[in-house]
């Protein structure tokens, strides 16, 4: 198990402004995220899917895409059995394991993905 390091680096020079500069971009991104999420409630009052919104000029601005299809297996449980048969795996869950196993074997069974840089 990876620790978590608390230590306190003191930055300074480029790496103090590119802390200041990475918090500026963080809070832009979050203003520009809320301004799209609003732009989009409003344009999908007048659009549905398969249409394009234009300018007077005709330029084409925007488009409504279709949802992507999703396989929900819940919904797959009516099938009817010839079907079910052809579709059901045995696969380890990841939730399961890590309720049964020891901590060791669980911990042999587990990647870390790279560590990030968070804005504070």
């Amino acid at each position: 198990m990876i620790d978590e390091a608390h230590d306190f680096v003191l930055l300074e020079d480029e790496y103090l402004h590119a802390a200041y500069e990475l918090r500026e971009i963080a809070a832009a991104k979050r203003q520009l995220l809320e301004r799209e999420a609003d732009c989009k409630r409003i344009i999908e009052k007048v659009l549905t899917v398969g249409e394009r919104g234009i300018a007077p000029d005709g330029e084409q601005l925007v488009f409504i895409r279709a949802g992507a299809r999703v396989f929900k297996p819940a919904l797959a449980a009516d099938l009817p059995a010839e079907y079910m048969h052809t579709i059901l795996s045995l696969q380890p869950d990841v939730n399961l394991a890590r309720e049964v196993l020891p901590e060791d074997l669980y911990e042999a069974c587990c990647e870390y993905n790279k560590a990030s840089v968070v804005v504070i």
